[in-house]
Order: structure tokens, then C-alpha cells, then sequence
């Protein structure tokens, strides 16, 4: 993907919840990218839960360089890195629901 791909996506005014992602693509460049790449995407995945199929193709990736005879421990390292990720409170509301809450009632009065 060229940083222009990137810039016009992040351009873009379509919310977040309606940007889809080129599983294709992504699936086509998973052998380019390190270990590390990968298991840190699974993380991504699981934390964020982007909705997609990128932690069961970057496992299948990771599982196939298993095969192939990589040592590298997937499992510890997603392990670890999932550890480093701040505990995420979607019981807290946003500044910009609170925002909009309170810019609701001045109007509705």
C-alpha cells in the first residue's frame, strides 16, 4: 500500500464504522511482514475487535511459518504484547458524547 492509499483513507469522511478494509490485500502482503508484525495485528484485532478476519489470517500465517520450520513463539508474544495494552473502559462516556449530550439539552430547552 503507497502512503497516499493511506492518506486517502485517513482523508476520508466516511466514519470509522464504514471503512472496510481490502482483506484481499492485506492477506496477499501477510508474507512481507515479521512476526512480530503479525502477532502484534492479532493483538489489534482483539483488542480494538475490528470486526475483519485479521487475527485468523495472521495465525494461519504464523501457523504456516511453524510448519515451515520458524521457532518463533507467537503465543508469548501476543501474550505479552496484549499485557502492554492499556485496560480499555467503554463504560466511561467520550468528551464528544458528553459534548453532544449537554449541547442536546441546551437546545431542547
Amino acid at each position: 500500500m503507497k502512503n497516499n492509499d493511506w492518506d486517502d483513507l485517513l482523508n476520508d469522511d466516511l466514519p470509522l464504522e464504514d471503512v472496510k478494509l481490502d482483506m484481499e490485500l492485506v492477506k496477499s502482503l501477510l508474507p512481507q511482514y515479521s512476526n512480530e508484525k503479525l502477532s502484534e495485528m492479532i493483538v489489534c484485532d482483539r483488542v480494538f475487535g475490528f470486526g475483519q478476519r485479521i487475527s485468523a489470517i495472521c495465525m494461519e500465517e504464523l501457523a504456516k511459518r511453524r510448519m515451515a520450520g520458524d521457532a518463533f513463539n507467537f503465543e508469548s508474544h501476543i501474550d505479552q504484547v496484549h499485557k502492554e495494552f492499556p485496560v480499555l473502559d467503554f463504560a466511561t462516556p467520550d468528551l464528544r458524547t458528553v459534548l453532544n449530550q449537554a449541547i442536546g439539552r441546551k437546545f431542547s430547552k
